[in-house]
């Protein structure tokens, strides 16, 4: 599985942050006290999560993460030497941001985000970044929406690279105009239930998807959880690509584990469906331990799911 062509480079721009984790037996009242239970802190963020899968999967990632000027950024400084990835990006002035998530018994998590300099990268940062005419640009939501993300919208519109973005819950904050903008561009948008649902509107997702996509010639992967996904292209029927159920221990960066996996597949050339039947093992993996900070290898990913039919080779680093 691990021998084959080059890999292409993959450019994550987006956010790194500190991760406080809280599991509490269910989402508190308004003005109630709930015990919880510590699970810890750790380095994370939408882009973090996805550079440190790409890693762990021996993809080449270019490093889009500002580093601020303060406590969590000195830590998020480290924790990208860790991996090896060097800081393109300084803020001289912010600190990077940080969030309380909270886990539920069922999986289901909630954030409670403090907002930092990753919401706030320049023009003049972002001359910092020199993609390669092959490389693949990903890009999270949470950089894109309000003031702070202009000077990022207006780079992702000006690069002609394959993207892959992922708007998340920012996705009512993004001006309408920045994502009309994209239409007919090689741009592949990934989406949750809500997500699809504030795009496309209430009905069926697919129907809605494939609709959406004929008319933006854009490609939508819509991520439905147990149900697995959904290829819908703009000239194409859509996709079904099977789930593999696991136990789920918390949904902590279930997200951004999908999308390193089809970062990943995609790299090395795979087609989309197989891109995708990646993404869908390594989320799977990623809701059966808690937090996001042990994202599965090859190793792993053979251990869990030993039946599964085999992938494409992928290219050593």
């Amino acid at each position: 599985m691990h021998e084959g062509k080059t890999l292409r480079q993959v450019l994550v721009i987006g956010g790194a942050c500190g991760d406080m984790l809280l599991g509490v037996p269910r989402m508190p009242l308004s003005g109630e006290d709930v015990e919880a239970k510590d699970n810890g802190l750790q380095i994370g963020g939408c882009a973090f999560n996805v550079a440190r899968a790409l890693t762990r999967l021996g993809a080449p990632v270019l490093n889009g993460m500002p580093v601020g000027n303060g406590t969590w950024g000195n830590a998020v400084e480290s924790a990208m030497k860790a991996l090896h990835l060097p800081v393109l990006m300084r803020h001289p002035d912010m600190d990077n941001g940080w969030c309380l998530a909270l886990a539920e018994p069922g999986g289901e998590r909630t954030f409670i985000s403090i907002t930092g300099c990753e919401a706030h990268i320049t023009a003049a940062m972002l001359q910092r970044l020199q993609p390669a005419a092959d490389t693949l640009i990903y890009v999270n939501g949470y950089e894109l929406f309000g003031t702070g993300g202009a000077a990022l919208r207006a780079w992702v519109l000006a690069q002609p690279q394959q993207k892959l973005i992922d708007f998340g819950p920012r996705l009512p904050g993004i001006p309408p105009g920045f994502i009309t903008a994209l239409f007919g561009s090689r741009t592949l948008l990934t989406l949750n239930r809500d997500e699809a649902r504030h795009l496309l509107g209430e009905g069926d997702i697919i129907a809605l998807a494939q609709q959406y996509a004929a008319r933006s010639g854009l490609t939508l992967i819509c991520r439905l959880d147990k149900e697995g996904a959904w290829i819908c292209p703009p000239d194409a029927a859509p996709q079904s690509v099977a789930p593999y159920p696991v136990t789920v221990v918390d949904s902590i960066g279930a997200g951004d584990a999908h999308c390193s996996g089809l970062l990943a597949g995609l790299a090395a050339g795979w087609p989309l469906t197989q891109a995708v039947d990646l993404a869908n093992r390594v989320a799977a993996c990623m809701v059966a331990v808690q937090g996001s900070s042990q994202p599965p290898g090859w190793n792993t990913l053979d251990e869990y799911f030993p039946d599964a039919a085999p992938l494409p080779a992928f290219p050593t680093r």
